[in-house]
C-alpha cells in the first residue's frame, strides 16, 4: 500500500509546485491536466505562510486540504487519460440554482434530488471521485457507506450537545458545485478559511473563471459516465460568475434564490464564524471583518446578476422567494418543473414530501446571530441593497 504524504514531509510547502509534489506522492500520479490550478493556489499559500493569524494546526489543516484537492484532479485527469470517451457524452440542459448565500438552495437542491430523472452531485462524489459510481451504487458504494458513517458520528454529538449547526449536508445527499471549482482553486470556499479578503476579491474580479467551468464539465462527464440523468446543480456564487457559466454550459437553466438580503447577509457571517475559528488563534478572529467581507461579497452576488439579467432577458431565470419556499414548497417545485418544461410526476412529488416531513427546518438547535455582532446595521446595507429589493419582490424577515 503507498504511504501517504503528509505536510511535514517538506519543511516549508511555500510554493504550487510543493502542494503538487505532495499529492503525486498521495496518489502515485504525474500528470496533470493544466496550470490553472496555479495562481488561485499561490495566492491561498501566500496567505497562510506569511498572516500571524493561523495557528500552526490551522496552517497544517489548510495546506493538508489543499494537497488532497489537487489529488483529486490528479485522479480526475488520469481517469480522463484512461478513459476519454466519457467527454464525447454532452451535459445537457443542466439545472442551477444560484443566488446569494443562505436563501435555501440547500433545500431545493434536496427536493429536486429526489427525481430519479435528475442527477445530483452528491457531497462524497467530491471527495472521492474516481472510479465513478454506477446509478445503482450512488448510494451503496462503500465509499459512500464510510462517510455516512462518518458523518452520523459528527451529527449523533451535534444533536447530543444541542449545537446550532448553520449547514449539514449528507454523504449521499447534493453538495455545491464549489467543491469542484475549489480543484481549480477558485472556489470561495477557501476564502472562509482565511484571515484577509483578498483570495474572495481575486476569485470575483480577476480570476478567469473559464477554467473552472471547464474542469467543472469534465467533472460531471466523468459522473455521468457511468450514472446518466439531468443535472440539478446549485452554488450560490454561480450568481457572480454567469457569463463564465454559459459560456460552457450554454444551455443552463437558471434558477435564482431571493431572500431578505439583511438576514442572509448576517446568516453568511454566522457560517464563516466556525471555520475561522477553526483554523485561527482566538484573537485573530474579527467578527468586524467578517461582515465587511459579508457586504462586499453580497453586493456582488446581486449587482452581477442584475447586470446580467439586463443583457440576456428575464426569461432564462425562475425567481425562488425564500418565504415561499418556506410556506409552500410543492406549490414552488411544481412552477419550477413547468418553468422548465419537465414533467413532475407523483412519486416524484411523493418523495419530496416524504423528505420535508423528515427533514424540519428546525431540525437543529437555533442559531443566534445578529449583524451588529459583526459591526453592520441595517441603514449600513441599505445602499448595497437597494436596488435589488426595488426589482424583486421580497418578503423583509424579523431584524437578524
Amino acid at each position: 500500500m503507498r504511504k501517504a504524504a503528509t505536510v511535514s514531509e517538506i519543511p516549508a510547502v511555500s510554493t504550487p509546485d510543493d502542494v503538487l509534489k505532495l499529492a503525486q506522492q498521495k496518489t502515485g500520479l504525474s500528470d496533470i491536466d493544466s496550470d490553472s490550478w496555479r495562481p488561485g493556489l499561490e495566492i491561498l499559500l501566500d496567505e497562510v505562510n506569511t498572516s500571524p493569524a493561523f495557528t500552526a494546526h490551522g496552517r497544517e489543516s489548510i495546506i493538508g486540504d489543499a494537497v488532497d484537492t489537487l489529488a483529486r484532479r490528479l485522479q480526475v485527469h488520469d481517469y480522463i487519460r484512461q478513459h476519454p470517451t466519457v467527454l464525447d457524452t454532452p451535459v445537457e440542459r443542466p439545472l442551477f440554482t444560484m443566488g446569494m448565500p443562505r436563501t435555501g438552495t440547500t433545500v431545493i437542491s434536496y427536493l429536486l434530488d429526489q427525481d430519479t430523472a435528475r442527477r445530483s452531485l452528491l457531497h462524497w462524489e467530491c471527495i472521492h471521485p474516481v472510479p465513478p459510481a454506477t446509478t445503482e451504487t450512488l448510494r451503496s458504494d462503500p465509499r459512500c457507506l464510510a462517510l455516512l458513517d462518518e458523518r452520523e458520528q459528527i451529527l449523533k454529538f451535534v444533536k447530543d450537545a444541542n449545537m446550532p449547526l448553520p449547514h449539514w449536508e449528507d454523504a449521499d445527499g447534493p453538495t455545491e458545485c464549489m467543491f469542484i471549482h475549489t480543484q481549480d482553486f477558485k472556489g470561495l470556499s477557501w476564502d472562509s478559511y482565511l484571515s484577509t479578503p483578498r483570495y474572495a476579491e481575486w476569485v470575483i474580479n480577476e480570476a478567469d473563471m473559464t477554467s473552472a467551468y471547464e474542469y467543472q464539465k469534465r467533472y460531471l462527464q466523468v459522473l455521468q459516465s457511468t450514472a446518466p440523468g439531468t443535472w440539478s446543480l446549485k452554488m450560490p456564487s454561480h450568481s457572480v460568475h454567469i457569463d463564465a457559466l454559459l459560456s460552457v454550459f450554454p444551455d443552463a437553466r437558471l434558477i435564482w434564490a431571493h431572500r431578505d438580503p439583511y438576514k442572509a447577509t448576517g446568516s453568511l457571517c454566522n457560517l464563516w464564524k466556525l471555520p475561522k475559528t477553526m483554523v485561527m488563534k482566538p484573537d485573530a478572529v474579527d467578527l468586524s471583518a467578517i461582515g465587511r467581507n459579508a457586504m462586499s461579497q453580497m453586493q456582488f452576488h446581486v449587482d452581477r446578476p442584475l447586470r446580467i439579467r439586463e443583457r440576456i432577458g428575464d426569461g432564462r431565470f425562475f425567481h425562488m422567494y425564500y418565504h415561499e419556499m418556506m410556506s409552500d414548497p410543492m406549490d414552488v417545485m411544481r412552477r419550477i418543473y413547468d418553468w422548465a418544461g419537465d414533467e413532475l410526476s407523483s412519486d416524484t412529488e411523493a418523495r419530496m414530501n416524504g423528505w420535508l416531513a423528515e427533514h424540519p427546518q428546525n431540525r437543529f438547535a437555533p442559531n443566534a446571530y445578529s449583524l451588529e455582532q459583526y459591526g453592520l446595521t441595517v441603514n449600513q446595507l441599505q445602499p448595497v441593497f437597494s436596488e435589488y429589493l426595488a426589482t424583486f419582490d421580497v418578503e423583509l424577515e424579523a431584524a437578524p
